[in-house]
């Protein structure tokens, strides 16, 4: 990892032990960092008992799935109404990857894994429990919802769907850093993958590293943002950070985008300063994303559907 504090260069099994989890424990124990965390898991305590949440929660992912597609769609540079997103989901009208509309297609292959993400989540109310998969196929399996569109349209070869990248391989996309390559990436790769499976690590760090790392790292030609976002809800989700599975945390990387590569470029230097800024910033991102899981839940309760 390359921000966490004794394994930036040799990312270590992360089993309950390994160093790199106990890196993302000390982390943890910064009094930032506790005090961001106090912070995400009251707001999240607050919205499982959402009224809206009693009978409709199925309803509230569903929307949350819409939104956060739209938001991350914006992040990304494809702006579509929220509107149109949802009439092309009741129509039916998303089954292909390409539409003819470039920015729609994005968004909606961001809908479709989203809605991917859904599926795997714990029921609500009720033991229903998924099984998900192993974190290369989950890996594999969100970078082809997300990339999908753009191979379609001719923007990356079909090739790098799913794929990470290997060798020399170059990135199509910028972000914070040298995007590694060879054995540096390989490496990279390898702990992120161990990270995601980990037991026992910090759930609100754990989280944010694991996006870090997809910004940083890079491990696919392109899409590596907007898969770490997803992994991002999935984790706390997974996890029980935010249970209900309705935070719509691209919100806020898309309504202030230079913090967003700033924290991302903190995150990037290696320093424990840069990882502490770095997590503290995707706390905040978790609070707005819980202020837009309310809106929603106004907006299913009443039957309005209206973006925030």
């Amino acid at each position: 990892m390359c921000g966490a504090p004794s394994a930036a260069t040799s990312p270590s099994a992360a089993s309950a032990t390994s160093p790199a989890v106990e890196a993302l424990r000390t982390v943890a124990a910064d009094e930032r960092v506790r005090a961001a965390e106090a912070a995400v898991r009251e707001a999240c305590a607050e919205l499982r008992w959402n009224e809206a949440l009693r009978r409709r929660w199925r309803e509230a992912r569903a929307e949350a799935a819409i939104r956060g597609a739209i938001a991350s769609g914006a992040v990304e540079g494809a702006v579509v109404l929220a509107e149109v997103l949802r009439e092309q989901v009741a129509a039916g009208h998303l089954t292909e990857a390409a539409t003819g509309d470039p920015g729609l297609d994005a968004v909606a292959g961001l809908w479709r894994a989203g809605t991917r993400l859904v599926g795997w989540m714990p029921d609500l109310v009720g033991r229903g429990r998924p099984a998900v998969p192993p974190a290369r196929s989950l890996l594999a399996m969100l970078h082809r919802d997300v990339v999908g569109p753009l191979a379609a349209g001719g923007r990356v070869d079909l090739e790098e769907v799913g794929v990470p990248r290997s060798g020399q391989v170059r990135s199509r996309e910028g972000g914070p850093g040298r995007a590694p390559q060879g054995e540096e990436l390989a490496g990279r790769l390898e702990g992120l993958v161990e990270l995601i499976e980990a037991e026992r690590a910090p759930a609100l760090v754990r989280a944010a590293i694991v996006h870090a790392e997809m910004l940083s790292a890079r491990p696919f030609t392109a899409g590596n943002a907007a898969v770490g976002r997803l992994l991002v809800r999935h984790l706390l989700v997974r996890d029980g950070v935010e249970p209900t599975g309705t935070a719509v945390g691209d919100l806020y990387p898309g309504r202030v985008p230079a913090a967003y590569a700033e924290a991302a470029a903190a995150y990037a230097s290696g320093t424990m300063e840069g990882v502490v800024a770095w997590v503290v910033w995707q706390a905040e991102a978790v609070l707005v994303g819980v202020q837009e899981a309310r809106r929603l839940c106004l907006a299913v309760q009443a039957g309005t559907w209206r973006a925030g």
